[in-house]
């Protein structure tokens, strides 16, 4: 095993950065804000959350204390930092290994994984059911998720209804992927379904419009005791029907119905079932919950009442303009906008508050993915201790090299993934997660050099704590049936008898296991994460520009803002993590305005208008007892509620300064009271904009503030400093950047994802005395390279496509430290040529002949053995060098690698080439006369996969899906090292 201790930071061993609460307050993350020693230039120490940690499903449960045991090991010794437990559906032709979700064999289990991970200092979490969305087979049709069910009947004067007021609740939907592959006796329950129960029956004449509600003359038979008087009657009956939705992917003893979110009764009953089991404690930091994917879940049997009492009003009346197209199209939306806003409340009271104090008095913190959820997500994502987000799919990411992946490409999606960061800032929460490389490319294509990017732009969208999607427990020891050169016999056991490779893997996966040829060189990608991640977990978040987010212009549109994602009558939109319409797509181009923002490093936070309502105001600018913000910006919102229109009247009148672009709202959503808060909402408006401020355009004196109305350009950038938030002006340069404070200063984060080398020098914001620069990848710190410009301190950056680095400023400490390298290339290079010696050592099916190489070329263009390998090999290259190169500084571009290589000259490791431009700096290692240089190339696991599949030898145990096309169909990848490889002189 490779050694594990290559980070020179200070390992942090024994206590977790985050201390497990007795209360529902977020913990606090022990991270030191700047390390005293090393000049100020060290790293934070190295805690196991600043480690990427991986979900960790089990197939079926089917594991064994020696297999967990060997896991943990191996997940400890390549870097992560803990690991979330995910129970899923069995493998085929091993459910005799079987344990049952929370049985007794499962729960121990448990137990010894804990055990396990407390003497290797990794954390544990656990998602709070079987697979995802809470639910199992204790869950009860009546207390699983609700559908709206509707009947129209029609009578005129005098007529009676001749039929009962009933329903027919469809049946259960029959299986599907993985449960078709079940044992008939490891299928879910279907149990008998209830008829749906009335809600509400209302009678609409249609031409006058006037309704009768009708509920209460409705017999238990279904018998309507009434007689249409004189008119056209329209009868609109709405049942409390069920969606049927079963908890996704769940494995043996936890499949079943998905639960009630919006009844608090349905979620306390799930949890009672799980705390009944798991009871307290039990070595476990978190309780996770998975992405909601509720599909057409929009009811639930209390609907009407709550309704009545979050709005204020009664929504039988209104139902025909809900359900049909009586009324105005104005009064529709309102009513609308108000059982969305109402389901929203209720998801948020009956599940993710509750879940989250239902937690603390168990002493767990919680992790929750809010995406899907049909609220406002920032108020979902803001119950949960640590809010997580999702990175899934294909990048369009120009960095010369970096491969696209399978599947759809889509553009990053920073603005939605701040959806989670920002209530992590705005409540004072430490950790904001993200679930990373999901679906990054096809099973077993996803390389080191794909997965830096992703983690690049999460890192600067405020994520902080990446947890890998992820690594299956596989019985099998599989990384042992592979062939190696010294022909080692790996250790087998009893498990690994008939589990051929690459083993158990998950449906949707970057496959980061063992068995994949990635694994190796995976602790450079770990070590990398952990550099940035303990510095991103240290101090707090440096944003200063608080946004709005319009979420009742949503709610007010006909679809609920989800595009063709919406049911035909959209009661509960789920705003989902592509962020395709809710957020690019927003009536009020708040995408647009806030990724222009983003554009110009402006560093800010989304905020609720339930988040806003704890802010106050001062001539410092907004503070809720967690963060202080400079300034308040509300981009285009048409409708405001009346609440938060009293609340930025007030943040001005206490000297705060509120901006607002492309101008005022208009009005106010919902129905209830509408005259008397319109004539609210229109003082409220006309006070803004009083008394005019004669020396600047657009700006007005509100009590000892300001209100500022401007466009998207210049203006907007000059009202934001006005208020005194702060631009960080390297973004211009294309960069993306995000800032946090530490105790003498700020950080920089800085990643170079475009298609051109960043070369030049470039302000700072803030002023500083002196600036630290730390580059992550390879671990080297020291003095930043600046200059002064009238008043402001410049600093001259050098990034390729595919970099980043993090700059350390001091206000007022003047560092004592060597110059950071900053290798320049002089012009001068020499290309290394073949004859290469090419030897294969570590891999399968087989492992190719040695050869001899006279140029560089795909192990794919040698022959079939070649094709088919997967694994690693090592090219050797002798070459001379004369004393004058011996005395220069050099750095070693590899060209094209497919897809890392660790490097070694002259018997002396350099260094792991793994990530994007795929160069190694070499210093002055060279020597006069002749030179060894050997690298060794690890490849794709995909050749070997198709190769198997070609053959029909790759053993599927279990359900899978391919991104692009079954393995036998792949193309084989490039293999090995393409280069061209250069040696680049560098000067300093």
């Amino acid at each position: 095993m490779r050694r594990r201790d290559i980070l020179r930071g200070t390992v942090a061993l024994g206590a977790s950065a985050l201390a497990l609460r007795a209360t529902s307050e977020a913990a606090a993350l022990s991270t030191e804000s700047v390390p005293g020693s090393g000049g100020g230039l060290d790293w934070p120490r190295f805690a196991r959350e600043a480690r990427p940690w991986t979900r960790w499903w089990w197939l079926g449960s089917a594991v064994t204390e020696a297999g967990l045991a060997r896991h943990l090991e191996q997940f400890q010794q390549v870097g992560f930092g803990g690991v979330e437990i995910q129970p899923i559906y069995e493998a085929q032709g091993y459910e005799d290994h079987d344990l049952a979700y929370l049985g007794q064999g499962w729960l121990a289990a448990l137990d010894a994984t804990t055990r396990h991970a407390r003497r290797l200092d990794l954390g544990v979490d656990l998602t709070t059911g079987s697979g995802w969305t809470f639910g199992g087979p204790w869950v009860k049709p009546e207390q699983s998720a609700g559908k709206v069910l509707v009947e129209h009947w029609e009578l005129g004067h005098g007529e009676r209804l001749g039929v009962p007021v009933r329903t027919t609740q469809p049946p259960h939907p029959g299986l599907v992927d993985e449960e078709k592959l079940a044992r008939p006796d490891l299928r879910p329950p279907m149990d008998p379904l209830p008829e749906p129960p009335l809600a509400a029956l209302v009678a609409r004449e249609a031409d006058s419009g006037d309704t009768v509600d009708l509920t209460a003359r409705v017999h238990p038979d279904g018998t309507l005791d009434w007689t249409a008087p004189a008119g056209s009657w329209q009868l609109t009956g709405v049942f409390s029907g069920l969606v049927l939705k079963r908890v996704e992917r769940a494995g043996p003893g936890g499949k079943g119905l998905m639960v009630d979110y919006f009844d608090g009764a349905a979620v306390r009953h799930h949890l009672d079932h799980f705390g009944e089991a798991i009871g307290s404690g039990r070595g476990i930091r978190a309780l996770f919950h998975d992405s909601f994917e509720l599909e057409a879940t929009d009811w639930t049997h209390r609907t009407v009442a709550e309704f009545a009492r979050l709005r204020g009003y009664d929504l039988v009346p209104h139902l025909p303009e809900v359900f049909t197209d009586a009324g105005t199209p104005e009064v529709r939306s309102r009513v609308l906008s108000d059982v969305r806003e109402t389901l929203a409340d209720l998801f948020l009271e009956q599940f993710a508050e509750p879940w989250d104090a239902w937690s603390a008095e168990r002493g767990w913190l919680t992790r929750n993915q809010a995406h899907g959820s049909p609220a406002n997500l920032l108020d979902i994502y803001g119950a949960a201790d640590i809010p997580e987000t999702e990175y899934a799919g294909a990048e369009l990411i120009p960095i010369p090299g970096l491969r696209q992946g399978a599947g759809t490409a889509n553009a990053p999606k920073s603005l939605v993934w701040r959806f989670a960061s920002s209530p992590a800032h705005v409540l004072g929460k430490p950790l904001a997660s993200a679930e990373t490389l999901t679906w990054r490319d096809e099973h077993f294509h996803v390389a080191l050099s794909q997965a830096k990017p992703t983690v690049d732009l999460l890192f600067a969208a405020g994520i902080n704590h990446l947890v890998f999607h992820g690594t299956a427990y596989s019985p099998a020891e599989t990384e042992g049936t592979e062939a190696t050169e010294a022909a080692e016999e790996s250790e087998q056991s009893e498990e690994s008898r008939d589990i051929p490779w690459p083993g158990f893997s998950f449906y949707a996966a970057a496959e980061l296991q063992p068995a994949n040829t990635l694994w190796g060189d995976l602790p450079e990608l770990n070590d990398y994460i952990t550099r940035c991640q303990s510095v991103l977990q240290s101090g707090e978040h440096g944003n200063d520009v608080l946004v709005h987010f319009p979420q009742h212009d949503l709610w007010a549109l006909p679809d609920g803002g989800v595009g063709d994602g919406a049911e035909d009558i959209e009661l509960s939109p789920d705003y989902k993590w592509e962020g395709t319409d809710w957020m690019y797509g927003h009536p009020s181009g708040v995408g647009d305005i806030v990724a222009g923002l983003e554009a110009r490093g402006w560093q800010f936070d989304w905020v609720s208008d339930r988040q806003l309502a704890d802010f106050r105001g001062s001539a410092d600018g907004v503070s809720n007892g967690h963060s202080r913000y400079a300034v308040v910006l509300v981009p285009n919102a048409r409708l405001i509620p009346l609440e938060t229109a009293r609340r930025l009247r007030d943040l001005a009148a206490a000297g705060a300064t509120v901006v607002f672009v492309g101008g005022l709202p208009e009005d106010v959503p919902g129905l209830a009271e509408l005259d008397r808060r319109r004539a609210e909402f229109k003082q409220i408006v006309d006070e803004l904009c009083e008394r005019h401020d004669p020396s600047h355009r657009g700006r007005f004196r509100v009590g000892r503030g300001h209100v500022v109305v401007t466009g998207r350009g210049g203006g907007l950038d000059t009202a934001l400093a006005a208020a005194g938030a702060v631009r960080e002006p390297v973004a211009d340069s294309g960069l993306r950047v995000l800032r946090r404070r530490h105790t003498e200063g700020n950080h920089l984060f800085l990643t170079n994802v475009t298609a051109q080398r960043i070369d030049g020098w470039w302000p700072l914001g803030s002023h500083a005395a002196s600036v630290g620069v730390l580059d992550p990848l390879h671990d080297t710190r020291g003095l930043a390279e600046t200059r002064r410009d009238r008043a402001a301190v410049e600093v001259r950056l050098r990034l390729e496509p595919g970099e980043s680095r993090i700059l350390r400023t001091f206000t007022t400490r003047a560092l004592s430290a060597a110059p950071a390298p900053a290798p320049v290339p002089t012009g001068r290079e020499r290309e290394l040529t073949g004859p290469w010696t090419l030897a294969f050592r570590k891999g399968g099916p087989e492992l190719p002949p040695t050869r001899t190489l006279d140029k560089l070329v795909s192990w794919t263009e040698l022959g079939g053995q070649e094709t088919e390998f997967s694994g690693s090999a090592r090219y050797t290259l002798r070459f001379t060098a004369t004393d004058s190169e011996r005395a220069r500084d050099w750095l070693l571009d590899l060209g094209d690698v497919r897809e890392s290589a660790r490097v070694r000259l002259n018997g002396r490791d350099v260094a792991t080439a793994w990530a994007l431009p795929f160069r190694v700096p070499l210093g002055r290692a060279l020597r006069e006369g002749e030179n060894v240089l050997e690298l060794d190339v690890t490849n794709l696991a995909a050749n070997r996969v198709r190769a198997l599949a070609r053959r029909g030898e790759l053993a599927l145990h279990h359900y899978m899906q391919w991104r692009s096309a079954p393995p036998q169909d792949w193309d084989p990848m490039p293999s090995g090292l393409l280069g061209p490889v250069r040696l680049v002189e560098v000067g300093r």
